[in-house]
């Protein structure tokens, strides 16, 4: 195994005796080497692949000033969410979650807690990504004695639906649950009372479902219509006026602040899940 190129004394670039270019890590690894150098595959801790020429460069800036194990971190998460999603993510992830775990750890070490406002959200709509930000808090808590919590979660949790994002070339991410959260606020503040608080939580979790795909058709201009599902819809619309009410307010709101349009069918679908977690509160509420 030769050096390409040392970061530090404890961090290089390698070539296996396959060919294969690696990042290797161990103490003293790369002391007094220089390229073309025999590493001593003894002292030799962890083994990274490389990434795309672009990212490796990053990284080997980044590297040299942190902590190797924040990238062992952000591989072992991005390693666990592929095969728990069963697809392959950005490989510029590697790169953004190194860096976040890094932040995260000297933040919390410096006694500065954050907040994710859309925990709740993100937890609900992407139970899977939110699984894997707990595996990745865990793995922070083991390398570093560091305990950072769901909120932290929540924030690896969205990381790895932005890598998604990138790779299907899907409406996802932060701004798609930024919607869905002052979509699911406004319909509580129009009727006053927290839905959340006075639904089962299957029933609300099903209702943030389709406001997301409410919001993915809108975002994509992709609705289809059907004639016999229009009809449906606007049956809806006057047996339950003040539903519709509420949905022209919202659309209103919403296309002023986010200046995207919701089509009539589209407010009309809207009604009908609004009218259906309405009916399940009441019920509950009872």
């Amino acid at each position: 195994m030769l050096i390409k190129k040392g970061l530090n004394n404890n961090v290089a670039f390698v070539v296996d005796d396959k060919g294969n270019n690696l990042i290797v890590t161990g103490t003293g690894i790369a002391f007094a080497k220089h390229p073309g150098d025999e590493i001593d595959e003894s002292k030799i801790d962890y083994y990274f692949p490389i990434l795309p020429r672009e990212i490796s460069e990053d990284l080997a800036k980044l590297l040299v000033d942190i902590n190797i194990k924040y990238y062992a971190i952000a591989n072992d998460v991005v390693d666990k969410a592929q095969a728990m999603l069963k697809q392959r993510l950005n490989a510029s992830i590697i790169l953004a979650l190194t860096d976040h775990i890094h932040g995260a750890v000297s933040r919390q070490r410096n006694g500065i807690t954050l907040k994710n406002p859309l925990r709740w959200e993100i937890k609900r709509i992407y139970p899977q990504e939110f699984e894997i930000g707990l595996f990745g808090t865990k793995l922070i808590e083991n390398f570093f004695g560091v305990i950072l919590g769901s909120d932290e979660a929540a924030t690896i949790a969205l990381h790895i639906v932005n890598s998604e994002s990138e790779q299907q070339n899907e409406y996802r991410g932060y701004k798609l649950v930024e919607m869905v959260h002052w979509i699911s606020t406004e319909v509580s503040a129009y009727f006053s009372r927290d839905l959340s608080a006075v639904t089962d939580e299957f029933y609300y979790q099903r209702f943030l479902t389709h406001v997301r795909f409410f919001i993915q058709r809108v975002l994509a201009n992709s609705y289809n219509q059907n004639a016999s599902a229009s009809d449906a819809l606007r049956f809806v619309q006057q047996s339950d006026p003040t539903a519709a009410a509420c949905v022209e307010i919202v659309s209103k709101k919403f296309e002023e602040l986010y200046n995207i349009h919701i089509s009539t069918e589209e407010r009309a679908f809207l009604t009908l899940h609004i009218h259906n977690i309405l009916a399940h509160a009441t019920q509950l509420k009872e």
